[in-house]
């Protein structure tokens, strides 16, 4: 693959587009397909998402290019395709077109949530990849938060026409349990490159890899005990057609907390299935009366 588009990871950066969608729908429900002045402000925001989200992938690249030398050394930096400032450069100019792109959310007016969730999310992913991420776990819920931070995105993207509330009870729970359920493969992800982070603080490193494993599971466990609230309590979605595919991303979960000790990259990539899987069943539950 060219090293540019590599670097922005396209289906990694197309999914969370895909979850600014989703966040919008949750939001604003079947209204949102037939509305066009709706769809405009979330195409928009879907494309910032997009940027974003590939200008976070490259400057992580660009920071990890001496640890990615042992843990992916197909990588375009570490096997030599692309130079480190090259690829730093690039990140910034994606990070520009993605934050001069929102200010036209909802235009002609501006659109402040957005707007802040845009600003506060470059100062987060900076300060990542500066310091956060050899913290351990407060880099751990950084990423989590950008990835529910998505779904946020997408409610606050309707916001004046399609509902009236910026962040509709569905987006705040779909926004928490992406988080939850983040924190857990963000975990795994570090038991995964525990050989490699000589320089982090990461959980497997300063608690070892056994007790590491058990915090990811017990994240893991809070989104699938959480995942029952857009019914029981909310009543938010009818469970005929969201329990069956909710609970199917459930056992993907638990699946991956079996298999996380014996095999951590097995794990983070069921488990990034099973988050798939679970935004299938909240799209199922904002479509489907």
């Amino acid at each position: 693959m060219e090293p540019h588009l590599e670097l922005m990871r396209p289906l990694n950066s197309a999914m969370g587009a895909v979850a600014v969608f989703a966040g919008a729908l949750v939001a604003a429900g079947q209204p949102l397909l037939s509305s066009v002045p709706v769809l405009l402000p979330v195409g928009t925001a879907m494309v910032v998402a997009f940027l974003y989200t590939a200008a976070g992938n490259t400057l992580n690249d660009y920071y990890d290019r001496r640890t990615d030398r042992i843990n992916h050394r197909e990588r375009p930096i570490p096997s030599n395709r692309i130079k480190p400032e090259a690829a730093r450069k690039f990140s910034i100019a994606l990070f520009a077109a993605g934050a001069s792109l929102a200010l036209f959310i909802g235009f002609p007016r501006l659109n402040p949530g957005c707007i802040l969730l845009v600003i506060a999310n470059l100062l987060l992913l900076a300060g990542y990849e500066m310091r956060l991420k050899s913290s351990g776990f407060p880099g751990n819920l950084a990423v989590s938060w950008l990835t529910a931070s998505l779904f946020l995105f997408g409610g606050a993207a309707t916001q004046g026409e399609l509902p009236p509330t910026i962040f509709p009870a569905p987006v705040l729970v779909l926004a928490l349990l992406a988080f939850l359920a983040s924190v857990g493969r963000e975990i795994i992800k570090g038991i995964q490159d525990v050989r490699g982070d000589r320089d982090r603080r990461t959980l497997p490193r300063v608690l070892g890899v056994r007790t590491s494993g058990y915090l990811a599971a017990l994240w893991t466990l809070f989104a699938v005990g959480f995942s029952v609230l857009p019914v029981y309590p909310l009543g938010l979605f009818g469970p005929e057609r969201y329990m069956p595919v909710v609970l199917l991303a459930d056992g993907i979960f638990i699946y991956s907390i079996l298999v996380l000790f014996k095999n951590p990259g097995r794990a983070s990539r069921t488990a990034k299935l099973a988050m798939m899987v679970a935004l299938l069943a909240f799209l199922v539950g904002a479509l489907v009366p």
